[in-house]
């Protein structure tokens, strides 16, 4: 097949070229195996004329939107198939990353998934109008490559190209036309078509990629500009101290983050009490609290859990993005990095299993909860807030991301029927709890 193919770079951070040359066809490129085909509906009960597969080189299970849910795509387990075919229904979802982390899910690693998704609007009813190469500006408008970046760190982009312009690929056989040669300026009713072919990667990576966002970045610059300002007034060596202890090199949250939770932390320093933290990864953000307490002598211990062997299996269908994240890291590793505080206690393992009998005893004045899943979030602040002193701050890392909606689900739900008002930050995530009196 022809066509315009786009290769990204190794971030997946744009265009790098762009030529227009000849592709193997698909057929070449995909295993063999089992496949699941999700149509555009139309009660389809057979393989779609524009699958550019042979038949036989897989079986072949037909999902159809008119009877199944192809966003979550409950009814159907992980690993399971060797090739994921989407026929233009990506852009007819509300929720397009949940319905990619999905499709990934389901298949297995080293397996394949082709998407195909029209430029532009192609005269159906969409709830989504996709480009390429122009920024996403409209309503509604979303640029096809940046919304991969969501779960690049589950699957690696093989190519994406840009095909001629083509009517429905039905209407295309009826007419005895070749939907993949028609010229650029084909007549009115023909619509280019976005193809992408994407490999499950063996195991995921971790998922910091929201940090090249240009939100973030630009909430880093204002973050800078404020550390500058007050600078002025107060000095803030002892923060870029911290920093340059080790946080920044063990950590993923950004700046703008890591200067709140620093912040938050020292208001909660003339309370009596413990500090927690539930979800410590690489131990960055441990490492800022625990060198807060060294610097400002502040008495109390730090507990500190954590799988360290990556994200629980207890997702919400809607969190399938984070499957196997976070699994990059060690006790040791984290151990080393706060060994200069002999009041840290690592608590390895699914939590809330790993709670040592004598920590029910414990009130906490501070406590940072980075989860990101719905399950564990409400286990955090079932354990974390009958143990919060008055006047205690409880930060919760994951509030209000678009990639983690259980987390938000968990904080709503908990704190419903509770005194305690839930404070967004004016972050890309990030809430806080004052226990009230």
């Amino acid at each position: 097949m022809w066509g315009e193919v786009f290769a990204l770079s190794s971030k997946h951070s744009g265009l790098v070229d762009h030529s227009t040359i000849s592709i193997s066809t698909l057929a070449d490129r995909l295993p063999a195996g089992a496949g699941l085909i999700i149509t555009s509906g139309d009660g389809v009960s057979e393989r779609p004329s524009g699958v550019p597969i042979t038949a036989g080189a897989a079986t072949w299970d037909i999902l159809d939107p008119a009877m199944e849910d192809p966003q979550l795509l409950s009814g159907y387990g992980d690993d399971r198939y060797d090739v994921l075919y989407a026929e233009d229904v990506l852009q007819t979802l509300p929720r397009l990353s949940v319905a990619l982390a999905n499709w990934t899910r389901v298949v297995r690693p080293g397996g394949a998934m082709v998407l195909t998704v029209p430029q532009g609007c192609d005269g159906k009813a969409a709830s989504w109008r996709f480009t390429m190469q122009d920024p996403a500006v409209a309503d509604g408008s979303v640029n096809l490559l940046e919304l991969l970046r969501v779960i690049c760190h589950l699957a690696e982009v093989e190519y994406v190209a840009l095909m001629p312009g083509t009517p429905d690929s039905r209407a295309a056989s009826a007419n005895g036309s070749d939907p993949e040669r028609m010229p650029k300026d084909a007549p009115e009713g023909f619509h280019r078509r976005i193809e992408v072919l994407l490999r499950k990667r063996p195991h995921p990576l971790t998922p910091v990629q929201s940090n090249d966002a240009p939100e973030i970045q630009m909430l880093v610059k204002l973050t800078e500009a404020a550390i500058a300002a007050r600078a002025q007034w107060q000095t803030m060596e002892e923060f870029e101290a911290i920093l340059a202890s080790g946080v920044r090199d063990a950590t993923v949250v950004d700046l703008s983050r890591l200067y709140l939770l620093y912040q938050w932390l020292l208001t909660t320093l003339r309370l009596p009490g413990d500090c927690i933290e539930i979800g410590s990864f690489r131990g960055g953000t441990a490492k800022l609290i625990s060198e807060t307490l060294l610097r400002r002598q502040a008495g109390g211990e730090l507990h500190l859990f954590d799988t360290f062997a990556g994200m629980p299996d207890r997702l919400s269908l809607d969190e399938a993005g984070l499957k196997g994240c976070f699994a990059d890291t060690s006790v040791a590793e984290v151990r080393r990095l706060l060994a200069n505080n002999p009041h840290v206690h690592l608590h390895p393992g699914i939590f809330p299993d790993t709670i040592p009998p004598g920590l029910h005893d414990h009130c906490f004045r501070f406590a940072h909860i980075d989860v990101d899943i719905e399950s564990s979030v409400h286990d955090c602040l079932a354990f974390v807030y009958p143990r919060l002193l008055p006047g205690g701050v409880m930060v919760i890392d994951d509030y209000g991301h678009a990639e983690c909606p259980g987390a938000t689900r968990a904080a709503e739900r908990f704190f419903a029927d509770r005194p305690e008002t839930i404070v967004q930050m004016p972050l890309v995530s990030s809430a806080v709890v004052i226990k009230s009196a």
